[in-house]
């Protein structure tokens, strides 16, 4: 590059940079120098496109300091990319971050081929935990993809790349006339211009696992133009390499987010596969594990070993989903729970009726958004209140302060199932004081049948959740703001669980 295309060497008069490590359709990643700390960092550089308009321009440099933003809030989170500072200089913002010696996945896979699914079940639960991090804070990535997920050299996995986020109280950028995101690895209702969620960037990380594990794309085709469509309307290449990740791969890139399985679900999973076991179907009971190599193939027989290795994964994919989809256990009928004592023909499930709650199961299904009037909102958050529908199961109300309440409920088949999703959620909360020191346990049943809690102060706010199980409903709810302890999250628990049982 001749001298005078490289841009200014030395920024904010304290950061040198020193040579370019990547380059995106966003911009450009350079290994620089702290002069004033005498350590290494990495800073993005954004490359605004020619011919934009002054306001097209304010917009890109608002897009990258509500990039710092975003990722500066989720800076003690291991698994993401610590944002250090954020500078203006030659009328363009700079973002300085740590410094990760690795690679990306893509260049992993691109340089090295498929991953084993182990592993790839190890990276996957790492960016899940991250981006449920994100997520309890009001914070979307929207662009989690191969390129934006880094492996240090000592195996460590990081999420990175806040570039495109959206943040519940920044106000929404437009960019007219631009799609922002990486078309195969952008959830169907992303590019239908729907509202999306946390479930769109479940859908994401779906999409980076499959090319992990399989070593290509889900919806290789020509163009972009074709990828969008067969994101839109064409299942996934057929999986031959993922073996026990085929099932929860499935679930995960289903194109309706009403019916993709929630995150807690496709943790459960990984997990199993990252502990060598065998992943539980959506029923509650242990299904047959694919061999993550099939054996060589005999002389003269390759296509039927092949074909038969296909519909293997293809099976197990569609049957898995249909069970979690409710298919084979359709819940828009209470179903009587095996008991020694009969119910009652016609018991009604409320909350004044506990004999009867205990032996059938929920039968309503309301959606997450019609569990908080308004003025129940606005007397939990203190003043006027914005709700924000994610999913069916998924809704956030933002008060004053940017205080928060998110809720976020998944109805099951069958109480087994029930109590091994609470089990499983309940295990990754108990690890949350290892990931954020000062958080407070909470095992006391304070709402529902079972329920467990934690809270913590961090970033200026309080921050307190409440997963709770009422007969085979699970319900998460977090909170945010200025109010320390359970108080606000618990009294919003139980009118939330008072609305799931007055649903039935």
């Amino acid at each position: 590059m001749a001298q005078a295309e490289r841009p200014v060497t030395l920024l904010a008069e304290r950061y040198r940079l020193i040579a370019p490590i990547g380059q995106g359709g966003m911009g450009t990643v350079w290994h620089a120098s702290d002069e004033l700390l005498r350590q290494e960092v990495a800073i993005k550089e954004v490359l605004l496109p020619p011919g934009l308009s002054e306001a097209q321009l304010a917009e890109m440099r608002e897009r990258t300091l509500r990039e710092a933003r975003a990722a500066a809030r989720l800076r003690s989170h291991p698994s993401i990319v610590t944002v250090h500072d954020v500078v203006l200089d030659g009328g363009r913002p700079w973002i300085v971050m740590e410094l990760v010696r690795g690679q990306s996945l893509d260049k992993i896979v691109r340089t090295s081929g498929p991953l084993p699914p182990q592993r790839v079940a190890e990276i996957g639960l790492t960016v899940l935990h991250a981006l449920n991090a994100a997520h309890a804070t009001g914070i979307l990535h929207r662009d989690v993809k191969p390129g934006n997920v880094l492996i240090t050299d000592q195996g460590r996995v990081l999420l990175t790349d806040f570039g495109i986020a959206t943040v519940a109280d920044d106000v929404a950028l437009t960019q007219t006339g631009m799609l922002s995101g990486s078309p195969g690895y952008m959830a169907p209702e992303r590019l239908r211009g729907e509202p999306d969620g946390p479930l769109a960037d479940l859908w994401s990380l779906g999409a980076t696992l499959y090319t992990a594990v399989e070593g290509g794309t889900a919806f290789h085709r020509e163009n972009n133009a074709a990828i969008m469509a067969a994101v839109l309307m064409q299942p996934p290449h057929p999986m031959r390499l993922a073996g026990p990740l085929a099932p929860v791969l499935a679930a995960m890139l289903e194109k309706d987010p009403a019916r993709r399985c929630p995150p807690g679900y496709a943790a459960a999973q990984l997990q199993a596969i990252v502990n060598g076991g065998v992943p539980t179907n959506p029923n509650g009971v242990s299904g047959p594990t694919i061999p993550a190599q099939a054996a060589p193939p005999r002389r003269g027989s390759t296509v039927p070993v092949i074909i038969g290795g296909v519909l293997a994964v293809v099976l197990l994919a569609v049957v898995a989903v249909a069970l979690w989809r409710g298919d084979l256990f359709p819940s828009v009928t209470a179903t009587p729970q095996a008991s020694s004592t009969a119910s009652a023909p016609g018991t009604r499930v409320s909350p004044g009726n506990p004999t009867a709650t205990a032996r059938l199961l929920l039968a309503g299904n309301p959606e997450a958004c019609d569990l908080l009037t308004p003025a129940q909102a606005r007397a939990l958050l203190g003043g006027p209140v914005k709700r924000q529908f994610q999913t069916h199961d998924a809704c956030m109300w933002t008060g004053p302060g940017a205080a928060f309440i998110n809720v976020q409920k998944t109805q099951f088949a069958t109480l087994e199932i029930t109590q091994t999703a609470y089990d499983m959620t309940r295990a990754t909360m108990m690890d949350e004081p290892k990931r954020y020191p000062g958080t407070r346990l909470r095992a006391a049943r304070a709402v529902g049948d079972a329920t467990y809690s934690w809270t913590r102060r961090a970033d200026g706010y309080n921050q307190t959740t409440v997963m709770f199980k009422t007969v085979n409903v699970t319900v998460s709810l977090y909170y945010s703001g200025p109010r320390a302890g359970y108080i606000t999250a618990d009294r919003a628990a139980k009118i939330v669980n008072s609305a799931v049982l007055s649903a039935h």
